[in-house]
């Protein structure tokens, strides 16, 4: 014959609330309940099994805690080697920080726009007393493909200056 308690006073043993003993056993299949009526009183709950019960889903929870562990530990494995390359992809100049390329191309935006913004300026006092409309097509498509031409042109920032001032930032 073993030993017979109260809900409340396995819940004690066991370090819980009773409504929290009562919520976990609630969740479980009827063959792992917690709390099994005991033969000699049916008002009491059998120590026995509740312990070994107990004991069962701490470990099974502590090993599903274990395997989601691992499986965050492998993820931030991943994360860390794709920030590494993506670093080292960086020094060799593969890649390049928004904040280094915003500036040029601010630059590069301002000085297209600037062209294009002067070009009615520009031609009108000379396209005044032309009445051929090809000479005018020509002279506009002319302002056109020098704008274009001086985005072409305009010099970029060398990837070896870029990872050179990082890894003397870094440094």
């Amino acid at each position: 014959m073993g030993i017979a308690l109260t809900k409340k006073e396995l819940a004690s043993i066991a370090g819980y609330t009773y409504q929290r003993l009562h919520t976990i056993d609630m969740a479980l299949p009827e063959k792992e309940k917690l709390f099994v009526k005991s033969e000699a009183n049916d008002k009491k709950f059998d120590l026995a099994i509740f312990v070994q019960r107990w004991v069962a889903y701490n470990k099974q929870a502590a090993e599903e805690e274990s395997e989601e562990l691992s499986t965050i530990k492998a993820r931030h494995e991943a994360v860390k080697m794709q920030k590494t390359q993506i670093e080292v992809d960086r020094l060799r100049g593969e890649y390049v920080s928004i904040d280094e390329l915003a500036p040029v191309w601010s630059q590069i935006a301002a000085t297209v726009a600037d062209r294009f913004n002067n070009m009615a300026m520009k031609l009108a006092p000379s396209l005044v007393m032309i009445a051929d409309a090809e000479i005018i097509e020509a002279a506009i498509e002319r302002e056109v493909r020098d704008a274009l031409n001086l985005l072409s042109s305009m010099p970029m920032p060398e990837a070896e200056k870029t990872a050179g001032d990082s890894e003397e930032a870094d440094g």
